[in-house]
């Protein structure tokens, strides 16, 4: 049953969203793009349009970098990832759906798509495989991303409620949040079920069926165990856990339970197809998942987080400063999305429970915004300074693309001078152990969710914040700002 990734839900336009800025944006992108017909899958990130293309080699790339609005432009994975900002990025991708659904443009079931191997980036070997595996992963986590957000405010609001004495726990106002963070966590492998099946083009509800029975009370929590012991299957003698807030095990039990399906629309005659094959890939999916995956899997979630803990708890400042160092490269190679998996594999492992990887992520930053501070404080070229404040100010609440791709990276050197301010502002809070207790926001904003582990853990991360931008800051001045070609008088302006 083929799944379109483009929602059916957002037709109908007003008469202003016609020919809105918004709307003129997305069919010029469109257009350079190779047309609607080369548009494969239209989805976005917080600062990024992703466009999934049936031929790379269609694309006018100079002329959507040309465009004032977009701030950068580039392959990855497979995709044209256009950098439009938090501000537009959310109501231009809306009009590329709209755009595309007038069209007629019907895409291939997610991950089964069009994409022949001339037409992905030039990777062989282990690099493709690397490339595809992160962008399968970031397809999976990125929409995701404002739950993670969200929460982890909701948590931070909570544990301040709590230290400050706003509300006592057993207040109305405290239990309700708590509730709905809680519910949220527990419900993790539900959304990640559906939006696996989603991706590789199986059947969404099922997959987020196989999320159910992952999370299904009659199997013990993790969490709960104490000294309980699990049942036992009686078919093949295997332990039952529950595996609330892992998401690892739900991924490859939805990967194959979506190959099983498949597979059995290729051998069964059509007319049984709505009966049998969500009957035979749910019972069979369903059965490998609580047998074989969901016990192998955790045991090998845990097996790693405990690995990171054990290098970050004897080795935390060399730890610190490699990554810190490091993390703006993961994130122009979008490596990036796939350690995300890991960060919630610790904040929802029992014997962790917390995320000791995002302050350092946080750090490198924080190093990109103060890298953005230094070239706007030292060039003269206006156009520069002009994208320069403004980028490097959003980095500071954890939004780097704009200052990363459109200055940073372009100029290079305060590309090195980011990575060492990041080094040097990991290496610290790695040292002291900073830890917070969810994912998904970086800077100031994280503030909210390191609250709850303690004073000391905050007063470390502000030395570590004040650190990593004055590190930043000072070897960008020292190494100068190359004047590059591509600032000219282009003038970025937000879409309303």
């Amino acid at each position: 049953m083929p799944h379109d990734n483009i929602p059916t839900e957002q037709d109908g336009l007003t008469a202003k969203e016609t020919r809105s800025p918004a709307r003129e944006l997305a069919e010029r992108l469109i257009s350079l793009s190779g047309g609607a017909g080369n548009v494969l899958e239209a989805i976005h990130c917080t600062t990024r349009l992703r466009l999934r293309l049936r031929e790379s080699s269609r694309v006018d790339e100079a002329g959507v970098s040309g465009i004032p609005e977009v701030q950068g432009v580039f392959f990855r994975a497979g995709q044209l990832q256009i950098i439009l900002g938090s501000s537009n990025v959310f109501k231009v991708h809306r009009q590329v759906v709209r755009i595309l659904q007038e069209g007629g443009a019907k895409q291939q079931p997610e991950g089964t798509g069009d994409l022949s191997q001339k037409n992905r980036p030039e990777q062989q070997g282990v690099l493709k495989q690397i490339a595809d595996a992160v962008s399968f992963f970031s397809d999976i986590v990125v929409p995701m991303i404002p739950l993670f957000v969200g929460v982890g405010l909701l948590l931070g609001l909570l544990s301040m409620m709590e230290g400050f004495g706003w509300a006592p726990r057993d207040s109305t106002p405290f239990r309700t949040l708590s509730l709905l963070t809680g519910s949220a966590f527990q419900m993790l492998a539900v959304m990640f079920g559906y939006h696996t099946a989603r991706r590789f083009g199986g059947t969404p509800p099922l997959g987020a069926v196989i999320g159910i029975v992952m999370t299904h009370p009659d199997l013990l929590r993790v969490t709960g165990l104490g000294g309980a012991q699990g049942n036992s299957a009686d078919l093949l003698i295997a332990p039952q856990f529950g595996y609330q807030g892992a998401i690892i095990p739900t991924i490859l039990a939805v990967l194959v339970m979506t190959l099983i399906e498949k597979g059995l629309r290729r051998i069964l005659p059509p007319s049984t197809s709505v009966m049998l094959i969500p009957f035979l890939s749910l019972a069979s999916g369903g059965a490998i998942a609580i047998l074989a995956i969901g016990p192998l899997t955790s045991e090998l979630s845990a097996s790693l987080g405990s690995m990171l803990e054990l290098v970050y708890r004897s080795g935390g400042t060399v730890f610190g400063l490699l990554l810190g160092g490091i993390y703006s490269s993961l994130v122009v190679s979008g490596l990036h999305h796939g350690i995300q998996a890991i960060e919630i594999g610790l904040v929802t492992n029992p014997d962790i429970s917390v995320n000791f990887l995002l302050p350092i992520w946080s750090m490198a930053n924080i190093a990109q915004g103060a890298a953005g501070l230094a070239v706007y404080a030292r060039t003269r070229d206006p156009a520069l300074r002009n994208i320069a404040l403004p980028a490097a100010i959003t980095a500071f609440f954890g939004i780097t693309e704009p200052v990363t791709f459109g200055v940073n990276l372009k100029l290079g050197r305060p590309f090195l001078g980011a990575a060492a301010g990041g080094a040097a502002g990991g290496a610290y809070v790695a040292f002291h152990q900073v830890a917070a207790d969810s994912f998904g926001l970086t800077g100031i904003p994280m503030i909210a969710f390191i609250v709850q582990l303690g004073q000391m853990n905050v007063i470390h991360y502000v030395i570590g914040f004040l650190l990593a931008a004055a590190t930043a800051f000072m070897v960008t001045w020292v190494l100068g700002v190359d004047k590059p070609s591509v600032y000219g008088t282009k003038k970025h302006r937000r879409i309303t």
